[in-house]
């Protein structure tokens, strides 16, 4: 098809405002991209980019300065006063204000191009609640660490890549999908997983199977399972902890209302101990 000869692209549309805080990412570096492209096949074409601010971050920088180059107008729009789009006479009509220029340029482009944002799945919250990871508050999968654990998940064995994890170019997409599959090849080489030691363990003579360990439990290490009750025939329901994914915090035990939870080397004997010895001291 035919490079139309006036083209308007709008940046942030739905981006970086009340609900939708973050950056996309994507679109700035798309947008320039494009407009190159348009350019190499119909120089004699104007394109105006609105942005609220460039972010071409790394080499990208450089498709940035090209662009500049090449005569593609970059026009600035505050938040409060974003560009207005209307139909007249049957054409489009854009009017944005160049602060530069101090004025209202009105643009009829032969083509509107918007750069809407990038939300995270609708299902990703109830796969979070599958696998007991956590997301933040837009919905996007969060890391155990940013730096020293970046595709590992809270829950152990877990772990994420891609726009799962938050807005990104498919280049970073494919570099922390190798990275996570490198993490899940070293589990799966062991023949067993080692679990630190102080690991939390239910006495299941006291526990009254309240649940409020499973809401308490950032790991999902807990579930409430059957165990035969006291009388033949009968079943009861019990706190169990899967070792595997306990990180020993503690959040378990020093809230259960039963006292029926202890961690490993700091059972209630073992801390009473320790604080009788410091005051004698």
């Amino acid at each position: 098809d035919p490079v139309p000869d006036t083209i308007v692209m709008i940046q942030c549309v739905g981006s970086r405002e009340p609900g939708h805080q973050y950056c996309s990412r994507v679109c700035c570096i798309g947008a320039v991209n494009n407009a190159l492209k348009a350019k190499a096949r119909n120089p004699n074409a104007r394109i105006f980019i609105l942005y609220r601010d460039v972010r071409t971050y790394g080499f990208h920088e450089l498709l940035y300065q090209e662009a500049r180059e090449k005569g593609i107008i970059f026009v600035r729009y505050d938040e409060n006063d974003k560009p207005a789009v209307t139909l007249e006479g049957g054409r489009l009509v854009v009017r944005a204000k160049d602060h530069i220029l101090g004025r209202t340029l009105k643009i009829s482009p032969d083509r509107l191009v918007l750069s809407a944002r990038v939300e995270a799945n609708p299902g990703a919250k109830q796969t979070a609640m599958n696998f007991k990871a956590p997301v933040n508050e837009d919905g996007f999968f969060l890391e155990a660490h940013v730096k020293l654990r970046p595709v590992d998940m809270a829950t152990e064995g877990v772990f994420v890549a891609g726009l799962a994890h938050a807005p990104k170019l498919v280049t970073e997409s494919i570099a922390q999908a190798k990275a996570a599959a490198g993490r899940s090849a070293i589990v799966l080489s062991k023949d067993a997983i080692e679990s630190v030691a102080q690991i939390s363990r239910v006495r299941s003579a006291h526990c009254m199977a309240c649940g409020q360990c499973l809401t308490l439990c950032a790991y999902g290490a807990i579930d409430l399972k059957e165990i035969p009750g006291p009388e033949r025939g009968t079943t009861r329901l019990v706190a169990m902890v899967n070792e595997a994914l306990c990180k020993g915090c503690g959040a378990c035990a020093a809230n259960c209302r039963s006292g029926a939870i202890d961690v490993g080397g700091f059972s209630d004997a073992q801390v009473v101990s320790m604080l009788e010895n410091l005051m004698v001291g």
